[in-house]
């Protein structure tokens, strides 16, 4: 019965989605107004619909401001439908109701409850279904945030986003039910499930799905108001403000998601490595690095005017290669070509829809690209070419990523014969991309608006260029064989930390503009300016970390006797043996490692070999002790010839600074977001930049 209620919700959700896009386009209104007053409609050119009287037209964007009423009633509907969807399909796995394909083929009554909650997102259908609960949460949020903003938007912006989110939330909801409807039922069912795959039994996996569609929902709506502002033919600084806590909050969800991933496949491999450059990972990571891109362009539409059409392009771009992305994951169209001829190919309504969407999409911005020229401009050494030329080779590096996980599926697709680009590709592909990125990012926020001087910017920079030199020459004379690229990522994190410290630094002490209390010059900074001081340094302690792990990364495999010692670092082992253990739906054969610093024990590690029966596969789970000057990451095998345990132990220095780095970045967008907020609510008159 709540199967079927959430089917009919369901349904609901596409019928309201059209009624949105329907009520709120341009093109009803518009005709709605020829019949109502002809005279008016007449004098409305071709290709430019009126919404306004004629004694009120002073809106942002040249049109009247939003009516509250007639913009909330909609979205609210489509939320609560969105949660009645996932409820139902919720409370299906909780239940175990497998008449229901979608939860006999992933779940299992033995599963645990959490893990059946998971597994709700894991399948296509299910997967569908929470992206758009994400994006019909987004849609309300973004009513809420027009109907409020009435000094920045206009009744014609706003009815105009609401429409593209409307649109999108009725194409996704029928693709949704095309590709995997996740509330058909069965007439016979199964007395019991095919269980969860053993590798998505992790709560991380679970606590990455939300944040996943949570940006993309977030990307959708920066989209919608990206066709909104194309519309009006006005890209320009209200556009920019309205839609900046949108583009930090899509930044922020999809880096959590990142952050996520990465840990996982670490605390799941037994080899150490956090980033493996598969299609799952590069999907997660594309829209990631336009959403970066478009953050910086964003920021300087609001303060010049300028890079209108690059941010509008990439307004569109970033929720193109995050849906390709998604698509790329659920698809079975990359399989070997023969496999693919007797399949059926699921997704291919998402894929459709993906050309359709967005074939509408360019086509409007090339409809309106030649009417957003850029006014005045800027010199070749300003704080805005900076940007824009980072923005660019971001763009690059995503088309690099891009290109690297489509050619060998593209490959395999046509010859049917798998091959696999790695870490060596990316790195040789993305080192002259990336060095003058980092290069620039460090000057950028010392620059001036508009224009600067050369010497000015030596003047500026001169403490971070002798600091980082430092650095380099003295990992260079200490470790003489060391390979260059370790070396140049560690020097560049230097070079970021330093410029962006030492640009902090004269703005509280050394500015004559800011008086004596450094509390005060700290308020004057703005949030926008900590937030971006504490994301380069986030980027550069990551790379730093990332950079130092791989020179110093020792591994140790050895063939193990209950009581022998294993040396790795600072750190020595002692295994104490192989218990066999039940888990509540796998069996288990854990060890015991006796963890000793300095001849002091510290504590215990229990990497465990799992075996889950329904499934009939057996997983390694690695435990690790993240210690203050490095990560041990210790693993165990089957037994060897000999009769010993094989064990695997990776002692991974300055570790930690890789997790701490993305976790400065986070915290970074985050306190932009939260200031805004407050800032927002309490009006304290505190800059906002």
């Amino acid at each position: 019965m709540f199967a079927e209620l959430g089917h009919f919700a369901l349904l609901l959700m596409v019928v309201t989605g059209i009624g949105q896009a329907v009520l709120f386009s341009p093109l009803w209104l518009r005709a709605s107004l020829r019949m109502l007053s002809p005279q008016r409609a007449s004098a409305t050119p071709a290709g430019s619909p009126d919404f306004s009287d004629d004694d009120d037209n002073d809106g942002a964007f040249g049109q009247t401001t939003v009516k509250p009423s007639s913009l909330f009633l909609l979205p609210a509907v489509i939320l609560l439908l969105g949660l009645l969807a996932e409820g139902a399909l919720l409370n299906a796995f909780i239940v175990s109701d497998f008449t229901l394909p979608i939860v006999s083929n992933v779940s299992h009554s033995s599963t645990p409850l959490l893990y059946r909650i998971g597994a709700a997102f894991t399948p296509d259908g299910g997967a569908m279904l929470l992206w758009l609960l994400a994006l019909s949460l987004v849609n309300l949020l973004i009513a809420i945030q027009l109907r409020s903003s009435v000094a920045i938007c206009t009744d014609r912006f706003a009815r105009n986003a609401l429409s593209v989110l409307g649109a999108l939330i009725a194409i996704l909801g029928v693709v949704t039910l095309i590709d995997a409807d996740p509330f058909l039922r069965v007439t016979v069912a199964p007395l019991d499930g095919r269980g969860m795959n053993p590798q998505s039994q992790d709560l991380l996996k679970v606590l990455r799905e939300p944040f996943l569609y949570l940006g993309l929902a977030g990307l959708a709506g920066i989209f919608a108001m990206t066709l909104a502002g194309l519309l009006d033919r006005k890209i320009d600084r209200r556009f920019a403000e309205t839609m900046r806590s949108w583009t930090i909050i899509s930044w922020v969800c999809l880096g959590t998601a990142i952050a996520i991933n990465a840990y996982r496949s670490y605390s799941e491999q037994a080899w150490g490595g956090w980033w493996y450059w598969d299609t799952a990972e590069n999907s997660l990571l594309l829209p990631w690095l336009l959403a970066t891109a478009l953050l910086h362009c964003r920021a300087v539409l609001e303060k010049t005017e300028t890079l209108r059409a690059w941010t509008a392009f990439l307004g569109i771009t970033t929720l193109a290669v995050g849906w390709f992305g998604v698509y790329l994951t659920r698809s079975d169209l990359f399989a070997p070509l023969p496999e693919t001829q007797l399949l059926p190919i699921d997704s291919t309504g998402l894929l459709v829809a993906f050309c359709l969407v967005f074939a509408v999409a360019y086509y409007l911005f090339w409809r309106s690209v030649d009417q957003m020229g850029d006014g005045r401009g800027f010199d070749v050494i300003s704080r805005e070419s900076a940007m824009f030329l980072n923005s660019v080779m971001l763009s690059l590096v995503a088309a690099v990523v891009l290109i690297g996980t489509i050619y060998p599926l593209v490959l395999q697709w046509i010859t049917g014969d798998p091959i696999t680009v790695g870490a060596p590709f990316y790195v040789k592909a993305l080192i002259p991309i990336v060095l003058p990125l980092l290069f620039l990012m460090a000057f950028a926020p010392a620059l001036r608006w508009r224009q600067d001087e050369v010497w000015m910017i030596g003047r500026r920079m001169k403490l971070a260029a002798i600091l980082s030199l430092i650095t380099v020459l003295f990992v260079s004379i200490r470790f003489i064989d060391l390979s260059p690229a370790p070396l140049i990522g560690i020097g560049l994190a230097g070079w970021v930390l330093t410029a962006s410290l030492s640009d902090l630094w004269a703005r509280l002490w050394r500015h004559p503009e800011y008086g004596e209390s450094k509390y005060r010059n700290l308020q004057l900074l703005g949030p926008r300016y900590i937030s971006m001081t504490l994301s380069h340094i986030g980027l550069a302690i990551l790379i730093a970390g990332g950079s130092a792990s791989s020179i110093w990364e020792e591994q140790v495999v050895v063939s193990a006797r209950a009581g022998q010692s294993i040396q790795a670092g600072p750190y020595n082992l002692q295994y104490e043996g192989v218990s066999l253990l039940a888990g509540e739906n796998y069996a288990t054969r854990q060890a015991t490692f006796i963890l000793y610093r300095h001849s002091l024990p510290v504590t215990e590690l229990f990497p465990e070999i799992r075996y889950y029966p329904i499934r009939g596969v057996e997983t390694r789970e690695a435990d690790i002790w993240h210690g203050r000057d490095g990560d041990l990451h210790v693993s165990i095998g089957d037994r060897d010839d000999d009769g010993g345990r094989v064990v695997t132990v990776h002692y991974l220095p300055m570790m930690p600074w890789v997790w701490g780095g993305m976790l400065l970045m986070l915290i970074g967008g985050c306190f932009s977001i939260l200031t805004r907020v407050i800032l927002r609510f309490k009006k304290t008159g505190v800059p906002a930049s």
